[in-house]
């Protein structure tokens, strides 16, 4: 039977659903549908991340069985698994996009340090990302799952004074984890 991969977890994960377990990790599975749903995939990696670190895996990934899932994909690269579970254990992903009013890079640029001070007082690490179109900057920030509500709740109070600011998380530490080392299996 053909699975669907969503994300490595520590096992014993208290919102993973269904798991493929090798020793202490597993891999959170669901049958592979007919027409794999972005939409879908970002859902149950995202409401694993308040019970725990997880490890997204590229959306769209399959594996032929749960062998195949324990020594292909967790066995590999077990010892790299764990110390980005250790690494993002209580922290969560946060994107912060900003759209601007008012025309100006270099105003853009000084307003946006000023605004986002606040979340990057609370976020252990941040990255710039593509702007999309939806924003004209978004960032990625890195922050305790203690400090979820108190950044959600500075990004809401942003919407003045020629900018409109949203926030989307958590989610899984998509943008924190090193996509240079990565297999075929993950992110």
């Amino acid at each position: 039977m053909t699975l669907q991969l969503y994300g490595v977890v520590r096992a014993g994960h208290p919102r993973a659903p269904r798991t493929v377990c090798w020793e202490d990790l597993a891999m959170v599975v669901g049958d592979a549908p007919a027409q794999p749903d972005p939409a879908t995939h970002l859902a149950v990696v995202s409401a694993l991340v308040e019970g725990g670190p997880v490890l997204p895996v590229r959306f769209g990934t399959v594996a032929e069985d749960e062998d195949a899932v324990r020594a292909e994909v967790l066995a590999p690269s077990a010892d790299a698994y764990r110390a980005d579970l250790d690494r993002l254990d209580g922290l969560a992903e946060v994107h912060v996009c900003l759209r601007f009013t008012e025309p100006g890079s270099a105003w853009r640029a000084a307003r946006s340090d000023v605004l986002l001070s606040e979340v990057a007082e609370r976020a252990r690490d941040s990255v710039c990302l593509p702007a999309g179109e939806s924003a004209d900057e978004r960032w990625a920030f890195l922050v305790g799952l203690g400090d979820l509500l108190v950044v959600r709740d500075a990004v809401a109070g942003l919407g003045d004074g020629g900018v409109q600011a949203e926030w989307v998380g958590p989610l899984p530490a998509y943008s924190f984890l090193d996509r240079r080392t990565c297999s075929r299996w993950s992110w």
